[in-house]
Formats: C-alpha cells, sequence, structure tokens
C-alpha cells in the first residue's frame, strides 16, 4: 500500500519542485517578502498552470476578486506569518513550499499556511 501511495505523490513532489524552481529562479526570497511586505493589506498569490509550471508568477489581489484554487490553474496564497508577524526567511521559504505542494494535492483552504 505505501508503494502506491508513493507513486501518487511522485507527480505531485516533481511538479512542485518544478513549480518552485520557475518562482525562485525569477523571484528571490527577499524579493517575494517585500512584495508581502508592500501589499501587507491584500491577498498576494502565486499563479500558475499544472500544465505549465515554468510560467509562474506573483499575483496582487488588489481588487479582492481572486481566491484559492487547485484545479487546472494555481492560485496558491503566499504565507504572511513568516513575513509579518514573525519574520523568518527560512519558515517562510518552507511554508511557501508547503502551500504549494498542498495546493497540488488539493487541499481545502484552511489546511494552507497563511
Amino acid at each position: 500500500m505505501e508503494s502506491q501511495d508513493l507513486e501518487k505523490e511522485e507527480p505531485s513532489l516533481r511538479l512542485a519542485d518544478k513549480i518552485c524552481s520557475s518562482l525562485f529562479s525569477s523571484y528571490t526570497i527577499d524579493e517575494i517578502m517585500d512584495i508581502v511586505r508592500e501589499h501587507r493589506d491584500k491577498s498576494v498569490f502565486i499563479y500558475v498552470r499544472r500544465d505549465d509550471p515554468a510560467s509562474v508568477r506573483i499575483l496582487v489581489d488588489s481588487n479582492g476578486k481572486h481566491c484559492y484554487r487547485c484545479g487546472r490553474i494555481l492560485m496558491v496564497p503566499i504565507p504572511k506569518k513568516f513575513v509579518l508577524l514573525e519574520p523568518d526567511k527560512l519558515y517562510f521559504e518552507m511554508t511557501l513550499k508547503a502551500n504549494i505542494m498542498l495546493a497540488l494535492r488539493g487541499a481545502q483552504e484552511r489546511e494552507l499556511h497563511h
């Protein structure tokens, strides 16, 4: 049974790695943290399509029109806690990666890091 679970998780892990790699080649952790600080009152998302993980971008929801999505298009909230409340670059990066993985697995929004 464990090998079946691993086989299911492997594609998600590979896709999460591709998305993270694309994200961090476009933005540094410091740049992402600065975006969150600059837009502290707004939701900030990672926007990427599952079939095109290389074209990941950061979207600031200025109008409140966007929300978490985990289907073909991913809208993954960027966690703010380790930027605004308890600044810590390492924990921020870890929770950001965790949110991407959770979204790929179809987690409920309440299960994500905020």
